[in-house]
């Protein structure tokens, strides 16, 4: 029956399985710890865990493998197996793993032909501790023709322990496939083979040089003449087409990437087991691409390293997976840090193991859960010793996890958003070179940066988007409504969970988006947009789909609203959201927020009677919780009204608290509860 991912988690022979592991890096612990390591890792819970395999430490020089003594991936594997502890295997060519030049060897940097560049045609480099190293390109044939041998001698030894035969379960191409965190529109890579790939990509959207033409007013005789964009100097809706391919080519240039390194594993032997990915915090906009990944990926997730100050994103991350993935799963979630990212102790990873889970996630990898050099903050260290603390906080967090897994959280409501709102959003970066991921890991949002240029199609698109989604994320949140973040048309079916879709829109949309949101309408969804009414498409042409659904007067809703009905749903059209999402008072927005759940018959999350507290459902299809949360560092007091419950047990701590029907739970600073109702 062999391994399969669902939208219930890893399913094996058949046997749902929790995605719950933790990193060990076997080459930075001495050969004599492993077993003690595994025998530890499996005492606190876990049955899986997560391995990188480094090629610049496997293939020093090349050709030369190296696969003995504390780099006996195999052996290190055996030992796993001999535990019944599932292994995700993480074989690069990118491994990162806080090593110097990221797990390339030296010889491969030092390599002209795998240099990225930038957009002045000098090679970029990736300003990373303990030096900065060259950026490889994934453009041409260059660094695949380099890591071929490896790949194959890798292959060698993990396709001969996929499951059943050994303990391997899953795959992952690459890493963090993300231009190295420089996402910026304009910043990589403009080397020679990366602009060839984007002439052939041009080549395909459009088929003939005319065409292109007529989209970019150019006078082009081949699509050899066609250079890339290198700084954002569009002043109107009419000049956006060359710098949305660009965006566009940038979002497949890190999908196809992935998706060569994957081949090259599958013609390895790697066939029989899922593959899968992990995009570095930040946000999905572009040029990061998810649900696209999805479309080939078994599963692709969202690395977190947040402390509990930086709650606000981390939610934000979280309802975005949960509105992306067909499993919310993070990849690397924060087990301590390196000295040179913002300090997470154990109360932080306390908080937000928990409220990522009361926030969607239900699939982790703890990073790192067994200690090594450049990292603090594992419960294992590398000789094997425990940190008694943090190994007390796995020992009670194991068995929710493992039980938590099959539920889900209720969420009625979807904010959406769109590729090409993400791509707008992007290219009005006001701090370019600046990554809006590195920003976004700053805890700084798209209002902070975006710059607010007029194109000509209503207020300026990019930064109204930017400061439309957070006042809506924020007021949403403070409504109590509980909600998910996604895109209309991927992946595929996505809007059929929800019952309201709200869109901060513009009059320019795609028209896929458009036939997507209306299909949602007309089987009974509500769908609330504004300001604008979308007219037109990116490159300035009529757009049908609206004209045709929002055709005729339409019936007054609350604050301004235009109600029109379309088959079994409607569309609530919201000329004022701008200036209600930039009121000082959202209260006005708030109420709006409600009268559109209630129209749409959202359930809504319970009240604990403190405003600075936050709530959510979980379900499964037996039985519930309730999650309470106090994102701050002074105590409240949680009230709440359970009709016919006598006692709640914390499935975290333990704790018991009587009631008739109206509890008062004591929520210390930073804490998050998951309060089932006992008999």
């Amino acid at each position: 029956m062999g391994v399969r991912i669902t939208q219930e988690g890893m399913e094996i022979d058949g046997r749902w399985v929790p995605l719950v592991s933790g990193a060990v890096q076997y080459w930075r612990l001495a050969p004599s710890v492993w077993e003690r390591v595994l025998d530890e890792v499996a005492a606190l819970g876990f049955a899986m865990i997560e391995v990188y395999l480094p090629w610049g430490l496997h293939e020093p020089r090349p050709g030369q493998f190296d696969f003995a003594g504390p780099l006996d991936a195999g052996r290190f594997l055996d030992l796993a197996h001999a535990r019944d502890l599932k292994v995700i295997a993480r074989p690069g060519p990118h491994t990162n793993a806080e090593l110097t030049g990221f797990g390339y060897p030296d010889w491969v940097l030092a390599d002209p032909a795998c240099r990225a560049s930038g957009p002045d045609g000098q090679p970029a480099f990736v300003p990373a501790p303990p030096r900065m190293f060259p950026a490889p390109t994934y453009a041409g044939d260059a660094l695949y023709e380099r890591c071929a041998g490896y790949l194959a001698r890798a292959c060698e030894v993990l396709a001969p322990r996929q499951h059943p035969a050994g303990p391997v379960v899953a795959v992952q191409p690459d890493n963090e496939m993300s231009f190295f965190f420089r996402t910026a529109a304009f910043d990589l890579d403009y080397c020679p083979a990366s602009i060839r790939a984007y002439r052939r990509f041009l080549q395909l959207r459009y088929r003939d040089v005319d065409s292109l033409n007529a989209a970019y007013r150019t006078a082009h005789r081949r699509f050899e003449q066609v250079e890339p964009p290198r700084r954002f100097d569009a002043r109107a809706l009419s000049d956006l087409p060359p710098y949305l391919d660009w965006c566009a080519y940038r979002e497949a240039y890190l999908k196809d990437g992935v998706l060569k390194v994957a081949t090259m594993l599958e013609q390895g032997g790697l066939d029989r087991v899922p593959m899968t990915h992990n995009i570095p915090l930040g946000s999905l906009r572009s040029p990061v691409d998810l649900p696209g990944l999805e479309e080939s990926l078994d599963l692709v997730g969202i690395d977190m390293y947040y402390g509990r100050r930086d709650h606000r994103s981390l939610r934000a991350r979280c309802l975005e997976l949960s509105g992306a993935s067909r499993y919310a799963w993070a990849p690397e979630f924060a087990s301590g840090a390196i000295l040179a990212w913002t300090p997470i102790d154990l109360t932080d990873q306390r908080f937000t193991t928990l409220l990522a889970m009361m926030h969607g996630v239900r699939g982790f990898n703890f990073y790192m859960l067994v200690g090594r050099e450049r990292w603090y903050g594992a419960a294992i260290r590398s000789d094997s010793s425990r940190d008694a603390a943090r190994c007390d906080f796995y020992r009670r967090l194991t068995p929710l996890l493992t039980a938590q897994s099959p539920a889900r959280r209720m969420a009625d409501c979807v904010l959406l958003t769109t590729r090409l709102y993400g791509r707008l959003i992007g290219l009005h970066n006001a701090l370019e070179p600046l990554s809006p991921m590195i920003l976004s890991g700053l805890g700084l949002g798209p209002g902070d940066w975006v710059l607010p240029r007029d194109l000509g199609c209503g207020p300026p698109p990019a930064a109204g988007l930017a400061r439309m989604h957070e006042a809506l994320f924020d007021g949403l949140t403070g409504a109590r409504i509980a909600f998910e973040v996604g895109e209309p048309e991927r992946p595929a079916g996505n809007l059929e969970r929800y019952r309201l879709a709200l869109l901060p829109s513009l009059a320019v949309f795609e028209e896929r988006d458009a036939q997507a949101l209306l299909r949602f309408v007309r089987a009974g969804g509500t769908l609330a947009m504004g300001p604008e009414r979308p007219q037109l498409d990116a490159a300035g042409r009529p757009l049908q789909a609206f004209a045709d659904a929002l055709d005729g007067p339409g019936q007054p809703g609350t604050a301004g609203a235009v109600i029109h009905r379309l088959g079994a749903g409607r569309i609530a059209l919201l000329p004022d959201l701008l200036d209600l999402c930039e009121a000082a008072d959202r209260a006005g927005l708030r109420r709006v927020l409600c009268s559109l759940a209630a129209l749409a018959e959202c359930v809504r999350e319970p009240d604990p009677g403190d405003q600075a507290l936050l709530s959510a459902v979980h379900v499964d299809a037996t039985s519930g919780s309730l999650w309470i949360a106090n994102p701050t560092d002074t105590a409240r007091l949680a009230r709440l009204s359970l009709p016919e419950a006598g006692l709640l047990e914390d499935r975290f701590s333990r704790e018991r608290f009587e009631g008739d029907g109206s509890f008062e739970i004591p929520m210390p600073a930073w804490s998050v509860r998951p309060l089932q109702v006992l008999p």
